[in-house]
């Protein structure tokens, strides 16, 4: 029989119901954690409000191919679940509703979903770790780079700041330029604010209530110079920390960046790629083409696996999709790892967890065949 629609959308409302509670602990426990571990270099760059606000959104955008199989896994498990629990499933097994009318929401949101992970995986996620390197850049440049209680070299000048104040501005600056090898410069000034111009790759410093003192050059009579100033702007050349920006890694490529790169290998020429491992660029490019499958593969999984139990649906399918999900990425991390020692080639390496889980999970339908016509 036909699945009513009413029972067609009451699955379906109680899969995304519980996807989008997965989907949002899942994201905010992954963010933060990413969040964290750059606070120290937050604080070192004096960040603003809308800093971070541009970091979470990229930092979301950044897991999304990795959150979003995982919290409908956790949606099928704990929602189907929940409903043999408390024996909904089997009302409907009375009524002649076979597991094939009831996967049926789950399938068609799956390949939703996987068309939706394909384009992250493909196209925004590439993007944002782009825009996040440059980000970092800018952010670097805007004072991150300038350590307090640390002398920091840039080309051929020293620079050592005493303390940032709370608005972003510097205290104590003492500069020792020797980009002019014939006439040595110090400058010592109070305090100074900063401006980056990410164009020009220069970083400006407002210099206020200092001195600059001048070595004299060799063929003059030995006098000092002390030029004492109230406002003094000083130019440093940060190009070579933004270049990076233009030169991406394998995973800020887009798959046309990535093809390309791939032939560039294949013809022998590895010149002025960054990854040290050429394999790494046809890995990304591997991954790119099998995660978004991932979402089907879990909705095949968890069908079975969902009305294999009754009692604790909530707490046992939170452990499951754990467990199923480490135990996939762990797969694909080993996988990557035979890729990069030799043993396999990218592309086997990389689908091998798939093949893994699409045959463990038509094992299990097959041990509870579809019922109902």
């Amino acid at each position: 029989m036909r699945l009513p629609r009413t029972l067609f959308r009451y699955i379906l409302r109680e899969v995304i119901q519980y996807t989008l509670i997965g989907l949002a602990a899942i994201s905010v426990i992954l963010v933060t954690r990413n969040l964290m571990r750059m606070l120290d270099w937050l604080i070192g760059a004096g960040f603003a409000g809308s800093d971070v606000l541009t970091l979470l959104r990229l930092l979301g955008t950044m897991v999304a191919s990795y959150t979003l199989p995982i919290a409908f896994l956790f949606g099928v498990l704990l929602a189907l679940g929940r409903m043999a629990g408390d024996v909904e499933i089997i009302a409907m097994r009375a009524c002649g509703v076979g597991m094939r009318q009831i996967s049926a929401p789950v399938l068609l949101l799956a390949v939703l979903i996987s068309l939706f992970t394909g384009k992250i995986a493909l196209d925004v996620e590439p993007a944002a770790r782009r825009e996040m390197t440059a980000a970092g850049a800018s952010m670097l440049m805007r004072g991150a780079i300038i350590e307090p209680g640390r002398f920091t070299s840039i080309g051929e000048r020293l620079l050592y700041v005493e303390e940032r104040a709370a608005d972003g501005s510097l205290r104590g600056i003492v500069i020792s330029d020797a980009s002019s090898p014939e006439r040595p410069v110090m400058i010592f000034a109070e305090s100074a604010d900063m401006a980056l111009d990410e164009r020009r790759g220069s970083l400006t410093l407002r210099l206020h209530n200092g001195d600059l003192h001048l070595e004299p050059p060799a063929d003059a009579d030995g006098r000092y110079q002390r030029i004492a100033f109230s406002l003094f702007e000083y130019e440093l050349d940060v190009a070579g920390n933004l270049k990076n920006t233009e030169n991406p890694r394998a995973r800020e490529m887009s798959v046309r960046e990535l093809r390309a790169a791939i032939a560039r290998i294949e013809a022998g020429d590895t010149q002025g790629l960054r990854e040290e491992e050429p394999v790494t660029y046809s890995l990304h490019l591997q991954r790119r083409i099998a995660a978004p499958l991932a979402p089907l593969l879990f909705g095949l999984l968890g069908v079975p696996l969902a009305m294999r139990r009754a009692r604790g649906a909530r707490s046992w399918g939170a452990l499951l999709c754990a467990l199923i999900a480490f135990s996939y990425y762990l797969l694909l991390s080993f996988s990557e790892f035979t890729a990069r020692q030799g043993w396999l080639p990218a592309a086997p390496a990389v689908w091998l967890p798939n093949l893994a889980f699409a045959g463990l999970a038509f094992w299990l339908l097959k041990r509870r065949p579809f019922e109902g016509s």
